[in-house]
């Protein structure tokens, strides 16, 4: 039997480990893309298999128009954004670019309920130029994948503004200097500080056509209720470029697609998949009335013709 001492100190021993727990930063626990990775951060971090998780395969056929989704406002970004001197840290992760405070840069639209600040971007890549893009559209994989996280001033909410890259044959001189930067940070703890434009990554600062849905942080601890626009169009690079990555210490860092669940992804555009999707719902519509017609036809014809015989 335990004595009251004895008992008070297991009680005290509980009550602090306990306390310990609940006040452990998730992020601060390992996790890595390798040897511990996307696959087994669940039995680390709860909330990564929760059922609004992030990235997602965004089916084309299965996305719904959205008329209503207000144009996306880059705010900033199409200032000359040279002037701003940006930080590049390797966290051993990825590689995040963090803006100086008198950047100003931010997103607004998009049915967003306030304007997001841009916090950082970072990078996600794969170990061949066919594959390292965390979102897929219709299955197709893209090469890179650029993140730019933004949080809200009031409700401290965040959203990410995902850009693919897409391969193509011939470099893209816009992005060199770029590259040149990211070449002197492929080890962990390297932190360089550079003045360089950003708007070479935007394949469009007007209007871009864009994908909206609700989703998580795609890293540890998988915080839900993240705000997710994909945009439509890509940056090309090319595979030289793409080795750039390659030289990096870390070969690959993207997750794989999550299930979608009952989400819905939503769009700011109609595609052409969304225009025949409506005209077979316009032609089902169509039919449904043309058939009720003809049985009402026949019906009257029989109550006709029972009426002529008596």
């Amino acid at each position: 039997m335990f004595s009251p001492f004895m008992l008070q100190l297991l009680l005290l021993f509980l009550f602090l480990n306990y306390t310990i727990l609940q006040h452990t930063n998730p992020s601060s626990l390992h996790w890595d893309y390798q040897r511990e990775g996307p696959d087994t951060w669940q039995h680390t971090f709860n909330t990564c298999n929760g059922k609004a998780q992030s990235p997602i395969n965004i089916r084309t056929s299965r996305v719904k128009y959205d008329p209503k989704l207000r144009p996306l406002s880059l705010n900033g970004f199409t200032t000359n954004t040279s002037l701003h001197i940006w930080n590049f840290t390797h966290n051993g992760h990825t590689i995040v670019v963090y803006p100086p405070a008198s950047a100003n840069l931010s997103i607004s639209g998009a049915n967003l309920p306030e304007s997001f600040s841009l916090v950082q971007f970072h990078f996600h890549w794969g170990y061949n130029a066919y594959q390292g893009s965390e979102h897929t559209i219709d299955g197709i994989k893209y090469p890179l994948e650029i993140h730019f996280v933004h949080q809200a001033h009031f409700s401290r909410a965040q959203a990410v503004l995902g850009i693919f890259f897409e391969l193509q044959h011939d470099d893209n001189p816009y992005i060199n200097d770029l590259l040149s930067i990211l070449n002197q940070t492929t080890n962990i703890s390297i932190s360089i500080e550079k003045q360089i434009d950003i708007t070479p990554l935007f394949p469009t600062l007007l209007s871009p056509r864009f994908y909206r849905y609700n989703g998580s942080l795609t890293t540890p601890p998988c915080t839900e209720g993240i705000t997710w626009i994909i945009l439509a169009s890509t940056v090309s690079i090319s595979e030289y470029q793409l080795e750039v990555f390659a030289g990096n210490s870390i070969s690959w860092n993207f997750r794989h697609p999550q299930k979608l669940y009952s989400r819905q992804v939503l769009a700011n555009f109609q595609s052409a998949k969304h225009e025949n999707l409506q005209d077979e719902e316009d032609e089902s519509i169509h039919c449904s009335s043309v058939c009720v017609q003809q049985v009402l036809t026949l019906l009257l014809s029989y109550v006709l013709i029972i009426f002529m015989l008596k």
